[in-house]
C-alpha cells in the first residue's frame, strides 16, 4: 500500500470513531421535539374543537322526520283549527320553526296530522317522550321522500266553504275585492252536506299576511245570497 492510501485509511477510521460526526446538535433535537409536541397538541385541540361545534355535530347526526298526530276514537287526525304555533309549543324542546312543520290535509281539507322536521334524531326522540307523556298525540317516523313530497300551503291560501253552486270567478272576485288575492282559476270542488252539496273554493295569496287579512275582513260575508265561511290553510 502506498503511503498516500495509508494515510487516507487512518484518516476515514479517526473519523468513523469520532462520535461527535454522527450526532445531531444539542439544539436541533429539542427543536425537533418542541415541533413534534405542538403539532400533537394543535391536532387534539383541532379534534375537540370538531366534537363541541354544534353545526358539526348536528350535521354528523342528521335530519330525522315524524308524523304527529292524534288517535282521539280511534281515528287519525288534528283539530281543525289546530296551528303550527301549536305544535312548536307542544314540543317545546325540540327546536322546531314554523319551517319545520307541514299540515297534511285530505281531500276535503280537513286536517290528518303535521309532518315534522326534526334537527336531529335526538330531538326526535326527544318529541317521542313529550307525546308518550301527554298522551294526547303519537308520533312515528317517516321518510325524508314523503317529507319532500308533501305540500305545503305555508299559510297563503284560504278555504271558502259554502260559495254559491252558480257563482262565476266574476263573483268571487267581487267578494274578495280589497284583499290582495292571486287572479283566477280558482280551485272548486263539491264536498257532501245536506241537504245539498256544499261548494268549495281554494284562493291562493301571495303572503301569508294577505291570507290572514283576507280571513279577518272577509270571513261570514255573503257572497251573492250565501254566507261564505273561510279557513286559512297550513
Amino acid at each position: 500500500m502506498s503511503r498516500l492510501a495509508a494515510a487516507a485509511f487512518r484518516c476515514g477510521v479517526a473519523a468513523s470513531r469520532d462520535p461527535s460526526s454522527s450526532r445531531l446538535p444539542a439544539s436541533a433535537s429539542a427543536s425537533a421535539r418542541l415541533f413534534s409536541a405542538d403539532a400533537s397538541g394543535e391536532a387534539a385541540a383541532t379534534a375537540a374543537d370538531s366534537q363541541n361545534d354544534p353545526f358539526l355535530k348536528a350535521s354528523s347526526e342528521g335530519l330525522a322526520f315524524g308524523r304527529f298526530y292524534s288517535n282521539i276514537g280511534g281515528v287519525n287526525r288534528l283539530e281543525k283549527n289546530m296551528l303550527k304555533t301549536d305544535i312548536i309549543h307542544h314540543l317545546d324542546r325540540c327546536g322546531l320553526s314554523l319551517d319545520d312543520v307541514k299540515i297534511d290535509y285530505n281531500r276535503g281539507f280537513n286536517p290528518l296530522c303535521a309532518l315534522l322536521r326534526f334537527p336531529s334524531k335526538a330531538a326526535f326522540t326527544t318529541a317521542i317522550r313529550q307525546t308518550s307523556q301527554s298522551r294526547l298525540y303519537k308520533m312515528d317516523t317517516i321518510s325524508r321522500d314523503e317529507w319532500d313530497l308533501k305540500q305545503s300551503f305555508d299559510g297563503k291560501a284560504v278555504l271558502l266553504q259554502g260559495v254559491p253552486r252558480n257563482a262565476l270567478p266574476e263573483d268571487i272576485e267581487r267578494f274578495l275585492c280589497g284583499t290582495n288575492f292571486e287572479p283566477p282559476p280558482f280551485e272548486s270542488f263539491l264536498r257532501p252536506g245536506v241537504p245539498e252539496p256544499i261548494r268549495m273554493v281554494l284562493v291562493k295569496f301571495r303572503t301569508k299576511t294577505d291570507a290572514m287579512n283576507a280571513f279577518i275582513t272577509k270571513n261570514r260575508s255573503f257572497c251573492l245570497n250565501n254566507q261564505v265561511s273561510m279557513r286559512v290553510l297550513q
